[in-house]
């Protein structure tokens, strides 16, 4: 019998993770549900509510830590974006739903399924800049979702993206989702597409040994610097994390 190489490993855990039909009609019926609590907070305000981050990006994984959804906010709704985010907070807290800042979502619990909700607010109705909330930094902050979606699929990293959300996850590290793909992107820039164990030994080595000193700029905006999102201590325990990943462990011991 044929042993088990690093990279058929790697491949049988994106397979059993991968997204299926299934998964995809439970996030339609999830977001007709996070859809009627936005409505409970201001439903003239809202434009849509929609799938986004790594559903959109193709980069979740079916053991994923949450959904995501944008709540799109209409242009002219006449309230800044840190009064949205903190009052959609507070009506999610008056309806009993626990809610919990995170970097520029407000985490909820519905049902058995938990969600990660962004307010966005496009800056005009003939643009695609939109206004975000960063709770972290406590600023709004101007960007492209779009863009964000269409440089994720140019890059063609999903598969290395997926396999390190999971050690990410499985290693309970505080690494946002957007600066966690922009590292590998960074990471793989000059590097083939298709080699996937290659590749995510040679993120985990650029985490090592560059994630604390680079500094990482949102595309669509170079004055958002995404980097800013974790403190010096929380990069060096990603590094770390890293570190003991590349220190001759099986894959077997750096994801699952």
């Amino acid at each position: 019998m044929r042993s088990v190489t690093a990279s058929d490993y790697l491949s049988r855990i994106l397979a059993r993770e991968a997204v299926d039909r299934r998964s995809a009609t439970q996030l339609d019926e999830i977001a007709r549900k996070v859809e009627l609590l936005c409505t409970a907070w201001g439903g003239e305000h809202i434009v849509e509510v929609v799938p986004g981050g790594g559903f959109e990006k193709s980069t979740a994984n079916r053991s994923g830590i949450c959904m995501d959804f944008v709540v799109w906010i209409r242009t002219d709704a006449g309230r800044r974006i840190p009064e949205v985010y903190e009052s959609m907070h507070a009506t999610f807290q008056r309806l009993g739903l626990r809610p919990i800042r995170r970097d520029v979502t407000i985490a909820l619990q519905v049902g058995t399924i938990a969600v990660d909700v962004l307010p966005a607010r496009r800056l005009s109705m003939i643009s695609d800049i939109h206004e975000i909330y960063s709770s972290r930094r406590a600023q709004a902050i101007t960007t492209n979702l779009h863009q964000h979606v269409l440089d994720s699929h140019e890059a063609n990293r999903q598969d290395e993206i997926r396999i390190l959300k999971l050690w990410r996850d499985q290693n309970g590290l505080d690494f946002p989702s957007f600066y966690l793909e922009l590292a590998t992107n960074a990471a793989l820039r000059r590097r083939p597409v298709g080699a996937l164990v290659d590749n995510v030994w040679a993120t985990l080595g650029f985490l090592e040994r560059l994630l604390v000193p680079r500094a990482m700029l949102d595309p669509a905006n170079a004055a958002n610097i995404v980097s800013d999102e974790l403190t010096a201590p929380q990069k060096r325990s990603i590094a770390l994390a890293a570190a003991a990943a590349r220190s001759g462990r099986p894959w077997s011991e750096i994801v699952r």
